[in-house]
């Protein structure tokens, strides 16, 4: 947020809230932080991002994202999504004792 409070991205920032805004009109600098957020990104994380494409050049929406899968913890919806994800991606391997299998999940969540 404090990088968010100068210029130029003040148009993108509430001061009252201390949070960015919902919408805005100024496309050019939307797709601006849409590209210096993909270039803070690597692995696994950038992946996940560039693979939802209703985030295209919208990066309003894509610093919600990171924030909602990264920043939070213990919160239902969250760790809902990584359950998902832990059980339709992270199958139990044979030579994998349930005990090693729940360890991974932990490290999701």
């Amino acid at each position: 947020m404090a990088q968010l409070s100068l210029p130029p991205w003040t148009p993108l920032y509430d001061s009252v809230k201390n949070d960015i805004v919902s919408t805005t009109s100024d496309t050019q600098l939307n797709g601006k932080l849409y590209a210096k957020l993909l270039v803070c990104l690597e692995g696994q994380a950038m992946k996940n991002m560039l693979s939802r494409k209703h985030l295209c050049a919208n990066g309003l929406l894509l610093l919600q994202e990171l924030h909602h899968m990264y920043k939070p913890k213990n919160v239902p919806e969250v760790i809902t999504a990584k359950t998902a994800e832990l059980w339709s991606k992270m199958k139990r391997s044979n030579y994998e004792t349930v005990d090693d299998y729940y360890q991974s999940f932990s490290r999701v969540t």
